[in-house]
Formats: C-alpha cells, structure tokens, sequence
C-alpha cells in the first residue's frame, strides 16, 4: 500500500502486515488520519501483430540503372567558381568540381574551407541540378544568409552574394 505525505509529499510505502506509520520518514511529522491508498497495477494488454508488420523495415536499395545523383550535373559548356567578395582571403576562388560540394570552416573537413572562426565546420552545402544552382544550410549555428535574410535552403541567383559567417561569397559560371 502506498500513501504520500500531506506535508511534504514524500512517497510513504506500508506492506499490509506491518503496523501503520506513525510519522513521515522524510519530514516527520506525524501520519494520523492519512488515507491509504492501495497501489494499482495496470493491466497488460495484449495484441496479435501480422507477421509482415512485426519485421523491421531494411535499408530501400535503388535500382542498378538508377543513380542518386542522377540530377546533380555540372554544366558542361561552363565552369562554377565560388568567389570571395569579403571576408579574411578576399579575391579567392574555389572551383566546384563536383555537382555537390559543402562550405565549411578552415580544418572542418569540409569542400571548400574558409578562414571564418563564424563559420560551422559543415556549414552549407552547393548543388548543381542542370540548370539551376541550389544553397541549403546544414543546420550552421550563425545562418546562411541572402540580402540579410537567412535562409534554410533557396535557388541561389548567380548575381547575387551570400553570406556564411562574417564571408560574403558569389556563385560565378565562367563560359569555357
């Protein structure tokens, strides 16, 4: 059986065999009049699962003629370069030679690293689909940011910078 102190709530717990408490163990002040409460047990409920639910689902493999990067494709008349506008190397260029590169913090092991303490190791990424250019933040403490607004993930228009940290970074395509 079980009962909680009216003064200070402590738990009390008496088994039906022993005598009642006289006084709370935590604060000790005296039990007369408590009611006594009998602990209830919840019962179990028991369900049949079908067979084909009870199994954990695995991994979902694509198909060998699929690729997963099937629409990530760098531009084969031009080349993407990521300038520096402002910030600690200004005039910098990094060239994206992958459809898919991540924006991070010197020593970070991201793509391309910048020399921004502001900056999250990770900190965003650049993808290439055909013809359009797409920025996602990757959940960086300080934002990505287009014209002061802060963005989570946006088509990223070649014209206009962006800023990572204190960086201020342009998308260029370089006609080859």
């Amino acid at each position: 059986m079980q009962t909680r102190c009216p003064h200070c709530g402590a738990s009390l717990h008496r088994s039906g065999d022993q005598e009642p408490l006289t006084k709370c163990w935590m604060c000790t002040a005296p039990l007369e009049g408590v009611p006594v409460r009998t602990k209830v047990n919840n019962p179990t409920i028991m369900m049949r699962v079908p067979r084909d639910l009870g199994r954990r689902p695995g991994a979902l493999r694509l198909d060998e003629t699929a690729s997963p990067t099937q629409t990530l494709i760098l531009p084969q008349n031009a080349v993407i370069k990521i300038a520096v506008i402002q910030g600690a190397r200004p005039g910098a260029e990094h060239e994206l030679s992958r459809p898919l590169m991540t924006i991070g913090r010197l020593g970070g092991g991201a793509d391309i690293e910048i020399e921004d303490p502001e900056v999250s190791r990770l900190h965003c990424s650049i993808e290439v689909r055909r013809d359009a250019i797409l920025l996602q933040d990757l959940h960086s403490k300080n934002g990505t940011f287009i014209d002061d607004a802060r963005v989570f993930a946006s088509r990223i228009d070649e014209s206009k910078p962006f800023r990572v940290g204190s960086t201020l970074l342009k998308i260029n395509r370089i006609p080859i």
